[in-house]
């Protein structure tokens, strides 16, 4: 639908005087020819100033603002002025551009950040921000620049300086984010990331708030279970092998605290959220564990599930080996799961390396385990389980 824009008398006076300087400029200018330096002045000398006339919404428009394509996706911020224009090479020669860059979508990103600061995105403008995010993203492989700590939409339509919003990647922890940290759901979380959003997974650090230690529960046992193959120098032998098995070399690390430690299940556990600069993001929080450093204490929430439990102390003592954590924490939690004289047989079956100061002249180079009794410990229970991991 074509809409018919109606002018003043005044406004078409001004009209005709404009087309005679955009007929002066073509004459002068375009059929005259100029050097490249004199386009560069003029162009630097009208970017700020509404000198293009666009028939189509009845305005004049900066000239970083109008392109030749079609940029619909800018709203009614920016126009298409189509090369059909009587004056197109004119327009070319103050500023007009064939299609956006990356600095024109993050210079519409930053109009819109000043515009509504803190508030919320209204409808067209929301869905606005999340097309040239997304145009973005692809613009900016296909130029080769990098962009970062942009304004980026969040979950409550506001936008926000990317290092400030949040990627949901813990599901379990986003409803007691404020939505204003959360990356909306329709921006890609790949480039998110690519820009300087932050991990609710992996850059979320909890600090135990409160912790009640859980009584008289199948959980109990487990934890007394797993305590004692805590304990076990056979525990801190395999341990070295699976750090060994990864990093290729044998950790220079003290296990010996693992011998007096304890682990118990806990009845709650709730946490702190913080960021890396000491921003909180939420408060009493449900946890899954704590450590209580002073008294090398395991606490882990209890379960119905002996494996989910098993998993989440999994995670627990890898945190605590720092550079030295692993990333399969399926062999981790075997071993836990075992009774200390199978965990060597365990690791032999799970085709983990011995480590290099255990191997012996006498063993021989192929030696082949019996593991079909070891795999099955004295609790009745496989001790490799692979669906929880």
């Amino acid at each position: 639908m074509t809409v018919q824009i109606k002018l003043s008398n005044n406004q078409k006076t001004q009209l005709q005087s404009v087309e005679a300087i955009y007929k002066y400029f073509y004459d002068t200018l375009v059929k005259g020819g100029i050097s490249a330096e004199q386009k560069r002045q003029i162009q630097e000398r009208f970017a700020h100033r509404q000198c293009l006339w666009d028939e189509s919404t009845g305005k004049f428009w900066q000239p970083k603002h109008a392109f030749l394509d079609d940029v619909g996706f800018f709203g009614n911020r920016r126009t298409t002025i189509p090369s059909s224009n009587s004056y197109c090479e004119v327009y070319q020669l103050l500023g007009q551009r064939i299609s956006p860059t990356v600095q024109d979508y993050l210079d519409f990103l930053a109009e819109l950040a000043a515009e509504y600061g803190n508030n919320a995105l209204n409808e067209a403008d929301k869905n606005c921000a999340i097309q040239v995010l997304n145009r973005l993203e692809s613009q900016q492989l296909l130029q080769g620049v990098a962009v970062n700590n942009i304004p980026i939409i969040t979950a409550n339509n506001t936008l926000c300086l990317a290092e400030k919003v949040l990627i949901p990647d813990a599901h379990w922890r986003k409803d007691y984010i404020d939505s204003n940290r959360i990356l909306h759901d329709r921006v890609s979380a790949k480039f998110a990331k690519s820009v300087g959003c932050l991990s609710l997974l992996k850059d979320a650090i909890e600090r135990s708030k409160t912790v009640k230690i859980a009584r008289n529960t199948k959980s109990c046992d487990w934890c007394l279970e797993w305590q004692n193959t805590l304990n076990s120098a056979e525990l801190r032998s395999g341990l070295k092998r699976l750090i060994f098995h990864e990093c290729e070399s044998e950790p220079i690390l003290d296990l010996i605290w693992l011998a007096k430690a304890q682990v118990a299940a806990a009845s709650q556990i709730n946490v702190d959220l913080f960021l890396s600069d000491e921003t909180c993001i939420a408060t009493d929080i449900p946890g899954t564990q704590h450590f209580d450093e002073f008294n090398k204490n395991f606490q882990i929430i209890s379960s119905a599930s002996r494996y989910i439990m098993l998993s989440y102390l999994a995670e627990s003592i890898n945190a605590r080996l720092g550079e030295y954590s692993v990333k399969n924490l399926l062999p981790l939690a075997s071993i836990i799961d075992a009774e200390p004289c199978n965990i060597h047989s365990l690791l032999n079956e799970l085709r983990i390396r011995s480590l290099p100061s255990l191997v012996t002249a006498t063993e021989p180079e192929n030696q082949e385990y019996n593991i079909s009794k070891a795999a099955t410990n004295s609790r009745g229970e496989s001790s490799i389980y692979w669906g929880a991991f």
